[in-house]
């Protein structure tokens, strides 16, 4: 299985801020490259959330999306409000869409934070759904950190996260891992700058409406590897 839905020319992974803002705040049809990250996380007592500071946003948060596997969010500080609902809901999404790998599908919360017109909602249903098709799974710690806001243009918004993806591993059905897993969650490629285009509703609510990556060996992603 290889990491769908992933582009990979250099011209879309530099776009500029500007231009994404723009995107996010129509309805997007352009192709693009997609990662999970974004969404619902916030089931607190379903998601087994612990961590430093687990309800505001801030310190570090361990989230078990689901059995044996674990997501782990350096929130960023001294953030304000809106900067700090956006930073949320590209975490919460990432989260989520785990999440529905990792119970096999039954857990759909992902769906909450994607702007459902937008073709990162078609994006993360084909995502998971791959799992599904190929009777996978996957168990391990997939990390997200760095977290920044570079731009808020009325209701759109952009956020970029470093994602290290290496403890990660790919299952059967069962949670046995399986004998060979695919280079996406190798380095270097397991590394990479996650940027997210998102929308406010009229409810007030931040949803994401693109994705776009960059791998190594781009200079974006280098300033990932730790």
């Amino acid at each position: 299985m290889t990491r769908p839905g992933l582009a990979t020319a250099a011209a879309t992974l530099l776009v500029s801020a500007c231009a994404l803002l723009m995107s996010a705040c129509t309805a997007p049809d352009a192709d693009h490259g997609f990662t999970p990250g974004g969404g619902a996380a916030a089931a607190g007592a379903a998601t087994g959330v612990t961590g430093d500071e687990t309800g505001d946003g801030t310190g570090d948060d361990v989230i078990t999306a689901a059995p044996g596997l674990r997501i782990e969010i350096e929130w960023p500080q001294g953030l304000d409000p809106v900067r700090s609902a956006v930073v949320k809901a590209f975490a919460d999404d990432f989260t989520a869409q785990w999440r529905a790998v990792g119970t096999l599908g039954e857990d759909r919360s992902y769906a909450k934070g994607i702007d459902p017109e937008s073709s990162a909602y078609r994006d993360a249903d084909k995502w998971v759904h791959g799992f599904l098709k190929d009777r996978q799974s996957a168990r391990g710690v997939a990390k997200v950190y760095s977290l920044t806001v570079p731009a808020i243009m009325g209701r759109g918004a952009e956020a970029d996260a470093c994602v290290d993806l290496t403890g990660v591993r790919l299952t059967d059905q069962e949670g046995t891992p399986l004998a060979v897993q695919p280079a996406w969650l190798k380095r270097p490629r397991a590394v990479f700058l996650q940027t997210a285009g998102l929308r406010r509703g009229d409810d007030g609510a931040w949803r994401i409406a693109m994705y776009h990556h960059a791998d190594y060996p781009d200079e974006r992603a280098k300033e990932c590897l730790r």
